[in-house]
C-alpha cells in the first residue's frame, strides 16, 4: 500500500496543488515554498502522535490570496493504491475498491473552524467517518527538521529498550530477572562505596547544617549524594549511549554524528514496532542532512532509500541527498502567482527515459541543478570556465540569482531539456554552429553533403523544422553570409537557445579582439587556434589573463544566455 498523490485545495500556501509521490520520494524547493506544509497536511490524516486537538484547524491553515482574501474552506485528499494487506482491508471494509484504491479527505470550514474526515474508494462518493480509526493499521512516522538531537536520542533510546523488553521470550525474561537481582546487589555495593568518598560527604555537609538550622524537623534528616534513591529499573532507564573506538571509550561526538545515531535509533525502533504483514507505515523525514559532511549525506540518502521498509518521503535542500534519487522520484515545489504547487504535478514519468540517457554521467552537477531557479547549459568545461568568469566580470552573482552553470559534456542537450522542463526549471543553452560531412546516395555513388548540425540542433530543441543538407563546400561562414545563421538565431532565441556564429573561441575573437589579440604572444587567428588546442586548460589561462577586463559588449551575443537566465529568475 502506498500514497499515489496528495491534493491540497486552499490549504496554507497551496491554492490547488496535485502532488504525485513515488515509493521513495524526495521533496525539494526553496525556503518557505511549502515542503513542511505538505508534510503537515499528510500528518493531519496519518500521524497518530497528533491528538484530536492537534489536528483542529486554525485561521492560518486557510489559504490567503495575494489580494488578502482568505479561503472559506480547505481540503486535503490523500489517494492510496495497492491496498492488499488483510488487516487494513478488514479495518477499511467497504471503503477500498476492487482494484485496491482508497481515498482519505480532511475537510475544514473557516467560519467555525470545524472539520470532518471522509473516506472511500471513489473521490466523488466518500462518506464521513467518525474518527481516525484506520490509524491502527495505517499511519505515518515523522521526524521534524528542527529536532533536539540529545532529547530525541534519549526518547528513542527509551522506546527501543521497551520494545526490546517486550519482544523477549519467557526464557530470556527469566534470565534477565535473575541478572537484575544480581545487579541490584552490585548497585547497593556501589552506593556504599560512594558514601565513603570524603568529598561526596563534605559536599552536602553545609546543606544539612542549614536544614537543621531552619527547622527542628530536620534534626534527624540527612541529604546525601548517593545512588540509593535509584532502583535498578530506573538505573537501566537512565543508561546513556556511549561509543568506543579501537577499544577506548569516547564521547558520542558532534551534532552530525548524533544526527546519524538519532536516525539509526529511530529506524531500529520503527522496524521493531512495525508489523509488515498487517501494518502500513509511511516514513517521513525532514532535512536528514543536518550537520553532516557531504559524503555522509550521500551515504545517509542511500540508507534511507534502502533500509526503511515501505514508502518514504524525505525533504531536503542538499544536492548530495538529491544525487541518490532518480529524478522521477523528485518532487519540486515552486511558487506560481503567489501560491505553491508541484512541477509537473510531482514525480514525473516523463523524465524517466531522459534520466536513463544520462547513464554514467549522473553526478552532483545535475543534482545541484534541481535546486536552481535557472540553468545555463553549455557544451563543455571551457564554456563553464568562460561564463563563470564573464558573470563575475559583469557583476552577475549567479549564486544570488540561484543560477547553475551545467556542462552537458557530450550528452545531447535534449536529455537535459526534458529533465529541466519536467521539473519546470527555466534554462538557456549555448551551442556551437557545427557543420559536418554526411554521405548520401546509393552505395558506390555516394555524394558528400554538408550537415548543418548545430543549426538543426537548435531548431529541434525549439520544436521547429530542421534545415536540409547543403552541397559542398559549405561552412559556418557561409551560414553567416547567406543569412541562415541570423534567421535561425532570431527564431530560437525566445526559447533560450543561443547559437554560436562558429564556436566559443571564434566568438570571443569577434567580440573581444583586444583581449585575445596578443594572448600568449599570438596574433588573433593563432590565439584562436591556441585556445582550441587544450580547451579547458587554455581557457583557464585566458580568463586569468583577462582579469577584470573580461567584459563583453551589451549588444553582443556572448552575454545573451546569461541575461536570459537572470531575466527568467526575476520572473519566477
Amino acid at each position: 500500500m502506498k500514497i499515489d498523490y496528495v491534493k491540497l485545495k486552499h490549504y496554507r500556501n497551496f491554492t490547488d496543488a496535485h502532488i504525485n509521490l513515488a515509493n521513495k520520494s524526495l521533496v525539494i524547493g526553496s525556503n518557505d515554498v511549502g515542503k513542511t506544509n505538505m508534510i503537515h497536511a499528510l500528518r493531519l490524516l496519518l500521524d497518530k502522535s497528533m491528538s484530536e486537538a492537534d489536528i483542529e484547524p486554525s485561521t492560518r491553515d486557510f489559504h490567503c490570496a495575494q489580494d488578502s482574501t482568505q479561503a472559506d474552506y480547505f481540503f486535503i485528499r490523500v489517494a492510496f493504491s495497492e491496498v492488499t494487506q488483510d488487516a487494513v482491508l478488514s479495518q477499511l471494509k467497504g471503503l477500498v475498491s476492487a482494484t485496491g484504491h482508497f481515498f482519505l479527505e480532511f475537510r475544514a470550514t473557516r467560519a467555525d473552524h470545524s472539520y470532518e474526515i471522509a473516506a472511500g474508494h471513489d473521490p466523488d462518493a466518500m462518506e464521513v467517518i467518525p474518527s481516525r480509526f484506520y490509524l491502527k493499521y495505517l499511519h505515518l512516522k515523522y521526524i521534524h527538521s528542527q529536532r533536539d538531537l540529545v532529547r530525541y536520542i534519549r526518547s528513542e533510546k527509551r522506546h527501543l529498550l521497551r520494545l526490546a523488553q517486550a519482544a523477549r521470550s519467557q526464557a530470556e525474561a527469566d534470565a534477565d530477572a535473575q541478572q537484575l537481582q544480581a545487579l541490584n546487589v552490585l548497585l547497593e555495593s556501589v552506593n556504599d562505596g560512594v558514601k565513603n568518598l570524603h568529598y561526596v560527604a563534605e559536599a552536602t555537609k553545609d546543606l544539612n547544617d542549614e536544614l537543621r538550622a531552619l527547622s527542628h524537623h530536620h534534626a534527624g534528616y540527612n541529604v546525601s549524594l548517593d545512588t540509593g534513591a535509584i532502583g535498578i529499573q530506573q538505573f537501566i532507564e537512565q543508561l546513556e549511549l556511549g561509543a568506543s573506538t579501537n577499544g577506548s571509550r569516547v564521547m558520542l561526538g558532534g551534532d552530525g554524528r548524533n544526527n546519524q545515531i538519532l536516525l539509526a535509533l529511530w529506524k531500529a525502533k520503527s522496524v521493531l514496532e512495525h508489523d509488515q504483514s498487517s501494518e502500513v507505515v509511511i516514513y517521513c523525514i525532514e532535512e536528514p542532512e543536518a550537520h553532516l559532511h557531504p559524503h555522509q549525506q550521500r551515504k545517509l540518502a542511500s540508507y534511507l532509500i534502502s533500509a526503511l521498509p515501505g514508502q518514504t518521503i524525505v525533504t531536503s535542500h542538499s544536492p548530495q541527498i538529491a544525487a541518490s534519487y532518480r529524478p522521477d522520484s523528485v518532487v519540486r515545489l515552486l511558487r506560481d502567482n503567489g501560491a505553491s504547487r508541484a512541477a509537473s504535478q510531482g514525480r514525473s514519468d516523463c523524465i524517466e527515459s531522459a534520466w536513463t540517457g544520462l547513464g554514467y554521467r549522473i553526478s552532483i552537477l545535475p543534482a545541484e541543478a534541481f535546486f536552481a531557479s535557472a540553468v545555463m547549459l553549455v557544451e563543455g568545461p571551457s564554456e563553464m570556465l568562460f561564463y563563470a568568469a564573464l558573470a563575475r566580470a559583469h557583476g552577475f552573482d549567479l549564486d544570488h540569482h540561484n543560477i547553475s552553470l551545467l556542462s552537458v559534456d557530450g550528452v545531447a542537450f535534449e536529455v537535459y531539456k526534458r529533465v529541466l522542463d519536467a521539473l519546470e526549471i527555466p534554462w538557456a543553452m549555448r551551442t556551437d554552429n557545427d557543420i559536418s560531412n554526411i554521405q548520401l546516395g546509393p552505395q558506390g555513388s555516394q555524394v558528400v553533403w554538408r550537415q548543418v548540425a548545430g543549426i538543426n540542433r537548435a531548431l529541434s530543441l525549439a520544436g521547429m523544422p530542421t534545415q536540409p543538407h547543403r552541397r559542398t563546400p559549405y561552412d559556418q561562414r557561409a551560414t553567416l553570409a547567406d543569412g541562415t545563421w541570423q534567421a535561425v538565431s532570431v527564431a530560437v532565441a525566445p526559447y533560450g537557445i543561443f547559437l554560436s556564429q562558429i564556436d566559443l573561441e571564434h566568438d570571443i575573437a569577434t567580440e573581444l579582439p583586444m583581449l585575445l589579440n596578443g594572448f600568449k604572444g599570438h596574433a588573433l587567428a593563432q590565439a584562436v587556434d591556441y585556445l582550441q588546442g587544450k580547451k579547458a586548460i587554455r581557457m583557464h589561462e585566458f580568463v586569468e589573463h583577462c582579469g577584470d577586463q573580461l567584459s563583453a559588449p551589451a549588444h553582443g551575443h556572448l552575454l545573451k544566455p546569461l541575461l536570459y537566465c537572470i531575466n527568467a529568475t526575476a520572473q519566477a
